[in-house]
């Protein structure tokens, strides 16, 4: 997968936002241990169990998604390491994942032009949507298609962390003139958070189909073999939008992608049906926020 194309930037201003994006912090050292193990076919449910027990916010995170109307299990799971058996590697590695995402960058400052609550809604709401959409049409891979919508707008969140100024004037001219915030972010910085969001996947070493998520949302075709998964992420980002949930930045409804839309097959009649099991479904992930930003 080729990285996205920053067209002319200048150079000058694009090396000084790459260089205050090093001082992003990397992933803890826990939380690497825990992806390593996840990652190592020969590991044991008793070393996660384990590892996960060393991070009390992991471990307490693990417990309460298991106990979550997301995954809707009939009996309270008690102990980590049930919950570990239970809920498979997967399932733990996009909690790992969510859960140090959110203690990294999730709130905002107390100057929140861009409003840290409305975004991860609207995060929430494209990961719900993507992942229902995936689901009507028999793609599999539910959670995992949900994670790619929950941070497919991850750059913006790095743009008002490390560019909080800047970044504060290019939201305002997003609303001031009606703008898709795509293009006000290309008017001020000549590179857009989809740029950002892919630096940052880069950087944390995140799975290819979620970084292809993150870079090519708003232009699918561009994402090779992970169309699929970016074309679910780009209709539910802007049906999301379209049903207002939540704020991702401006007041525009990005252009839908033909190919992405023809790949998908959709029709008016399953578009109904998307929209009263996502209402639903939405509900049920609200447990991925923080108590604060749900």
């Amino acid at each position: 997968m080729k990285a996205p194309r920053v067209e002319k930037v200048a150079k000058k201003t694009f090396d000084e936002i790459l260089s205050q994006l090093e001082e992003l912090p990397s992933l803890p050292s826990m939380v690497s241990t825990t992806l390593n193990i996840l990652d190592n076919p020969d590991s044991l449910t008793q070393d996660l169990t384990e590892a996960l027990s060393y991070d009390q916010t992991l471990a307490s995170r693990v417990l309460k998604m298991a106990n979550s109307a997301y995954y809707g299990f009939p009996r309270k799971i008690d102990s980590l390491s049930k919950a570990v058996t239970i809920l498979g590697y997967n399932s733990i590695r996009n909690i790992v994942l969510v859960t140090k995402i959110f203690d990294s960058l999730g709130r905002g400052s107390k100057d929140e032009t861009l409003d840290r609550k409305g975004f991860w809604q609207h995060s929430l709401g494209c990961g719900a949507a993507a992942q229902v959409i995936g689901d009507k049409l028999g793609f599999g891979n539910g959670e995992e298609i949900f994670l790619a919508g929950l941070l497919h707008d991850i750059g913006k969140v790095i743009l008002d962390t490390f560019l909080h100024d800047k970044y504060s004037e290019v939201l305002r001219a997003a609303q001031e003139k009606n703008l898709l915030l795509l293009e006000a972010e290309r008017n001020a910085l000549g590179a857009t958070h989809e740029h950002f969001g892919y630096w940052l996947a880069e950087h944390w070493n995140l799975p290819l189909n979620l970084t292809a998520a993150i870079a090519f949302h708003h232009d699918p075709q561009k994402s090779e073999e992970y169309f699929i998964v970016t074309s679910l992420v780009h209709i539910g980002d802007i049906l999301t939008r379209a049903l207002e949930v939540g704020n991702g930045g401006d007041n525009q409804i990005p252009p839908v992608d033909t190919q992405a839309w023809a790949a998908l097959n959709l029709k008016p009649a399953l578009i109904e049906n998307i929209i009263g099991d996502f209402e639903n479904k939405l509900k049920q992930v609200q447990s991925f926020l923080p108590v604060d930003l749900a």
